[in-house]
């Protein structure tokens, strides 16, 4: 028996040691690139779920006075609807130059291969 564990342990350290050593050197030289992580937009919950209101509607019969207030809101309410439009614009823009980046990260690294 004490034969046979002797032939074992000097058939690993003739043939499987080096074999081992081998393949950790090699894997240690190569080195594999780590990729970031997705690229994330930052749009607000409460921006993207914000709408645009109606226009406000008139009676039949609406006074002077009332058509004017019901004008104001209205203007008031498109110029609330046109930022919001604008901020959503501004972060979709954003986003874009951010996976654009990122694409080109990415490319960057399947190139070096």
């Amino acid at each position: 028996m004490m034969k046979a564990l002797r032939r074992s342990s000097r058939f690993i350290c003739s043939r499987l040691a080096p074999m081992l050593l081998a393949s950790l050197f090699m894997a240690g030289c190569r080195t594999v690139p780590v990729v970031p992580h997705a690229v994330g937009c930052d749009a607000s919950p409460q921006l993207l779920a914000s709408k645009c209101l109606p226009p406000g509607q008139l009676e039949d019969n609406a006074t002077f006075a009332a058509v004017v207030d019901t004008m104001q809101a209205d203007r008031q309410a498109l110029r609330e609807c046109g930022m919001t439009v604008d901020a959503l614009i501004k972060t979709i823009r954003q986003c874009n130059r951010a996976t654009d980046e990122y694409n080109k990260k990415i490319d960057a690294i399947n190139s070096a291969k």
